[in-house]
Order: C-alpha cells, then structure tokens, then sequence
C-alpha cells in the first residue's frame, strides 16, 4: 500500500477529518500529567501548546527547548547525509552515533553500529529508500531490518517527512485515534488506524487500549511493523502538519514541530 491509497482508506479520510480541527485548535485538547526529569506538572489546552511546551534535555547543555533541540537536529541531519551522500563510511557512523546519543537510545544499537562496522552505510541507506514516504510502499518492507526507537530518530534524520516514531510518538498516535474512535461510536479500532505504542521504563502508562479498542505494542523484534506505523504517522500528519498555527511555521519546521507536540503528550496517557 502506497501514500495514495492509504489516504484513500475510508477509515483514514475519517479520522484526518476529525484531527483537522484538533490541530487548528479549533476543538480543546486539554492533557496533563507530571513529568519526573525534570520533576513538574506539565499539561496543555490544544496540540499547538503542547508543542510550545516540549521539552527534551540535550546531551551536555542546559536547555532543553524545541529550538535548541531543532537547531542541534538540524547540524545532525546536514552530518548523516553528507556521509550518506558521500558514501563515508566512518563519518555515517559518527553521526548516526551522535544521534543516538541525543535520543538517549545509545547503549545497545551503538553496539549494533560497530558489530556491523562497513555494512552500516549501506544497510541503512538501503532502508531509508524503502522508508522515503513519498514512494514507500508498506508491501515492501521487509528489506528494513534495522527498527526501534533509536533506528527511527536516524531515518528521520536521513528522510524528508519522515517523522521519528517512538513509544511516546506512538502512544500519542493510538490516544488519537482512541479519542476518534470513542466520538465516532466506533466498537474497535480500524486495522490501519491501530498504530502501535512503547511502554515507558518507569510507571507511566502510554497504552491507548480500552476494554473494546485495542492498539498492539511496539517491538523491536519486528521491525517490519514498526516500520508500517512510522510511514502511517508520516502520511497522515503529512496532511495535517501545515493546519493552523503549525502552518505558519517554517516549512521545514512543521512536522517536526507536530511530532513534538505528540512526543509529549505521549509521555503519559489517562489511563483506560
């Protein structure tokens, strides 16, 4: 399945038509919790606030804005693609490495970099064509065998409207359409709106799920899946990423800035 024909899904023109208004701020969305690093209430009155309140601590500075993060983001991308383009094996490592380093999801796939050493380069930009949403087709997945939520921050980096897709993204994506659902008096989730969601390392709860709508977890042993979710999340907020306040940005700042509108507000969910 292509861009086209999963916008196409009836399913998914309905619940587009049901963000469209949420993301202009047009319909409240009130959400609240209390963030543990650092220790504070957080909460938001539309999808634009929760975006002017992200906040993610960068590696060895003290700040944590969405401009600080974008502007060291922005150096990353222009790193891993000049490797990419120039076929550097060492300098995609590095950068991919840098990467990782700030999503805090260092540990196991720095490991996974090194044991792959020369083939690093070319697995992932094989990948990345088979993820660039503006071709991708969810048939042809199987090629991408590298996926979590370390990989994804990398082909987000690497892609143009490839958004990273982590646990929090995806809890973020599930409430959504779990919130569509209940207001559409819908009895279960429509199968290509059932994006999958990453349980936190603490006691958070980032489950969509209620007793009739249930959303699947993510895992990292089958990258194929998180891979059709993560080009799901670019297709639809793709559509919907220039609604409101989010389309005056810069372009190049849209999606990203929706994103991290979702990355927050999937730190905790209501419970079910």
């Amino acid at each position: 399945m292509n861009r086209s024909e999963y916008l196409r899904d009836s399913s998914v023109e309905a619940f587009i038509d049901w963000l469209r208004p949420h993301i202009r701020g047009d319909c409240r969305f009130q959400h609240k919790f209390t963030m543990l690093k650092p220790h504070r209430d957080w909460s938001c009155n539309s999808i634009w606030e929760a975006y002017e309140n992200y906040w993610w601590p960068i590696p060895g500075r003290n700040t944590g804005s969405f401009e600080a993060n974008q502007g060291e983001l922005d150096r990353l991308a222009a790193a891993v693609r000049r490797a990419r383009d120039g076929d550097n094996q060492d300098g995609f490592i590095e950068a991919a490495c840098g990467i990782l380093r700030w999503g805090g999801v260092t540990r196991s796939n720095g490991k996974t970099l090194r044991d792959l050493g020369g083939a690093a380069l070319s697995a992932f930009r094989e990948a990345s064509l088979l993820l660039d949403p503006s071709h991708a087709d969810t048939s042809r997945l199987d090629g991408v065998r590298y996926m979590n939520a370390g990989w994804t921050k990398v082909y987000a980096l690497m892609l143009d409207g490839f958004p990273i897709y982590d646990g929090r993204v995806g809890a973020a994506m599930g409430y959504l359409v779990q919130r569509y659902c209940v207001s559409a008096c819908l009895c279960q989730v429509p199968t290509r709106l059932r994006f999958r969601w990453g349980a936190a390392r603490g006691r958070h709860n980032r489950n969509p799920s209620t007793r009739s709508l249930w959303f699947p977890g993510l895992t990292a042993t089958n990258p194929r899946t998180w891979a059709e979710c993560n080009l799901w999340a670019a297709w639809i907020l793709g559509e919907v990423c220039r609604e409101g306040r989010f389309g005056d940005l810069d372009p190049h700042r849209q999606l990203r800035a929706l994103e991290a509108a979702l990355f927050m507000i999937g730190y905790e969910l209501p419970p079910a």
